[in-house]
C-alpha cells in the first residue's frame, strides 16, 4: 500500500469520527459498512447514510477544516485508507486552482444544505 495511506481496522459500533469533532484523515472504505449519524449524542439521532467500500468519509472536514457534521461508526468490521489532514492538504494545495475553488464552494453548499 502508498506510504501515504495507513490501513486501519475498526470494530462493530467503534467510531471513526465523531460530530463536532475536528477531522483528522479521509477514509476510503475498502470493506465494511459505515453509518453517518447526525445529531449521535442527543435524543434523536438520525442516520443519514450507510456506506460500504469504495465510498470516502471525512474529506469535507478537511477541506474547510471545519468540524465533523456528522458521526462515522462502523456496523460491522470496518477496514479503511486513511489519509492524514497534511497529505490531504498537500494534494489539495497541488490542485488546479479553479478545481480547487469549484471543491471548496460544493462543500460550502453541501455544509449549508445539511444545516438546514
Amino acid at each position: 500500500m502508498n506510504q501515504r495511506f495507513e490501513q486501519k481496522t475498526f470494530k462493530p459500533a467503534e467510531y471513526l469520527f465523531k460530530e463536532g469533532v475536528a477531522g483528522e484523515a479521509a477514509y476510503l472504505i475498502t470493506s465494511g459498512k459505515v453509518e453517518i449519524r447526525k445529531g449521535d449524542q442527543g435524543e434523536n439521532p438520525q442516520t443519514l447514510a450507510v456506506l460500504g467500500k469504495g465510498e470516502v468519509i471525512g474529506e469535507m472536514a478537511l477541506f474547510d477544516n471545519s468540524p465533523h457534521m456528522a458521526s462515522a461508526i462502523a456496523i460491522e468490521e470496518t477496514v479503511v485508507s486513511a489519509i492524514s489532514r497534511d497529505e490531504f492538504q498537500r494534494r489539495v494545495n497541488d490542485m488546479d486552482p479553479l478545481m480547487k475553488g469549484i471543491c471548496q464552494i460544493m462543500v460550502k453548499r453541501i455544509r449549508k444544505m445539511t444545516e438546514s
